[in-house]
């Protein structure tokens, strides 16, 4: 956290700084070091990427391990990360990728092509059950070691998009072999190449990060260390922001914003995101199976009312499960219908006139999904269905949505790649891996194998198009609103600016001190 003088002393510093003929003095200025405290609603569940889908791993993670290739902060492209080039075959057979020389793991060792190569493979490996992400590199034939700084990557199929996957978090690098250790080991220690190192662990409670003194980009991070606490309320965090005890409220309830915008030491600000707020539904539970009857709780929501009630204004009605914010988003696809009438007489023509028994699954204390559950939940009733609301902790939801234990969740999204196929990967073909829908549906996944290959980007985007319609008719999951990203930050945090994939990098953060 940033150091903050109290009274006394700060009037002590300014008339030693008076008498030492210093001008006006006193004031904070950004330079390296101090301890930056992140107050968030959930723990992180694991240390190793490819066997979580949960944001507060993910976006953990990425100041620990690195990529080949790393996302560009606004979302158009990917730019040099472990790799400083790569070039596609002339038969768009394979990749090449070269990497960056001098790269030294937390641990000590050197990277080197060994480590890419199994790093690489690990992240596709479809026969392991804990690898929630294999699926997203099917396209994969093989990796090849050419020499210790050279890797191939030969396809099945031409891939435009490897380079954006390359800067997944599901392809993060480890020593070869684990440095020796096995994968159950990796989840509580990790090893990267990052700006930061995972130091104490309460889990629970909080999770350190340490600077990383041998990191291979010169003058940075800035800081001595993060502190992610968790604080599952939404009031306590805006409280702990206000009061001192943190430096960031990540994703501050939407209705508290404008509270904190008015305190002259907090900046309350709204990011650009490709975040999408859904309601996931398990497509093989009895009366959910039933197309008709999911269209018609995609009807009964008031997705403008929710906007201006729930968010504040900080969202936009969702009219595709594709964010605006990605390059494949269908204008001509329009699934925020509100048609209450509609909704009604789509039930009295499922499988279930009579209605089902459901319950949504939410996180305890998050304000904005506790209502946005209450008001679905009133709809629903409106057109003949039971509908229960249940709280839960996050590693509970988590692991209910890996186990396909769930009827219907309030859940978000936000691309992990520059390319819309993942997206379309993680939402739309999902069945049994993604958000564990369970919904497969052979036009949308044969569009989706098309769109990757395809190089006219005009007809890509007519795949992307038909994908979205498919799925706004067959309403799998129901898509809510497009969120910005939300922060509430103390005034002494200077260059912390969240990427449109919703990551954010903390290397460039610095603390008036």
């Amino acid at each position: 956290m940033a150091r903050r003088f109290t009274a006394v002393t700060a009037a002590l510093c300014a008339c030693l700084l008076i008498l030492a003929g210093c001008g006006s003095g006193g004031e904070k200025t950004a330079r390296p070091g101090g301890d930056l405290v992140f107050a968030r609603a959930a723990d992180a569940t694991t240390l190793l990427p490819p066997t979580t889908t949960q944001n507060e791993d993910i976006w953990t993670l990425q100041q620990v391990y690195e990529t080949l290739t790393l996302n560009k902060p606004d979302g158009s492209g990917v730019e040099p990360g472990l790799a400083t080039d790569w070039e596609e075959s002339e038969d768009k057979m394979s990749w090449t990728f070269h990497l960056r020389e001098g790269v030294k793991f937390h641990s000590g060792k050197t990277l080197d092509a060994d480590d890419v190569v199994f790093s690489l493979n690990y992240a596709r490996d479809q026969e392991d059950e804990n690898n929630l992400w294999a699926a997203e590199f099917d396209p994969i034939k093989d990796v090849k070691k050419v020499d210790d700084q050279t890797v191939r990557i030969d396809l099945k199929q031409p891939w435009g998009p490897l380079p954006s996957y390359m800067a997944l978090f599901a392809a993060s690098i480890y020593p070869d072999d684990f440095g020796g250790h096995d994968a159950e080991y990796m989840a509580s220690h990790a090893d990267g190449t990052g700006p930061f190192k995972v130091g104490k662990w309460n889990k629970g409670q909080s999770l350190e990060l340490v600077k990383n003194p041998n990191y291979w980009e010169e003058g940075v991070p800035s800081l001595d260390s993060v502190a992610f606490n968790v604080v599952a309320d939404d009031n306590t965090r805006r409280l702990q922001l206000q009061g001192g005890q943190a430096d960031i409220n990540q994703e501050p309830a939407p209705l508290s914003m404008s509270q904190l915008s008015r305190s002259q030491d907090i900046n309350a600000q709204a990011f650009t995101s490709t975040k999408i707020l859904y309601f996931n539904i398990n497509n093989k539970e009895k009366g959910l199976d039933d197309p008709k009857l999911r269209r018609a709780m995609s009807y009964a929501v008031d997705r403008k009312s929710i906007v201006e009630v729930v968010y504040a204004g900080y969202a936009e009605p969702a009219t595709s499960f594709i964010s605006p914010g990605l390059a494949g988003h269908s204008d001509k696809v329009d699934s925020s219908q509100f048609d209450m009438e509609k909704a009604k007489q789509l039930v009295k023509e499922s499988d279930h006139p009579d209605g089902i028994d459901i319950t949504i699954q939410i996180p305890s204390g998050v304000a904005d999904r506790e209502l946005l559950a209450q008001i679905a939940q009133q709809a629903w009733q409106d057109i003949g269905l039971t509908v229960h609301v249940q709280k839960l902790d996050d590693a509970t939801l988590t692991t209910n949505r890996t186990n396909g234990d769930f009827q219907v969740q309030v859940s978000y999204a936000t691309s992990d790649v520059s390319d819309t196929s993942q997206m379309i990967n993680f939402l739309a073909v999902t069945d049994d891996s993604g958000v564990r829908s369970g919904y497969a549906d052979p036009d949308v996944e044969k569009w989706a194998e098309q769109a990757v290959a395809e190089e006219d980007q005009d007809r890509q985007k007519e795949l992307y198009a038909k994908i979205q319609q498919k799925v706004a008719e067959d309403a799998p999951i129901v898509p809510i609103a497009y969120q910005r990203a939300l922060y509430g930050m103390s005034r002494d945090v200077v260059g912390f600016e969240p990427y449109v994939l919703g990551t954010y990098g903390l290397k460039e953060t610095k603390l008036k001190h």
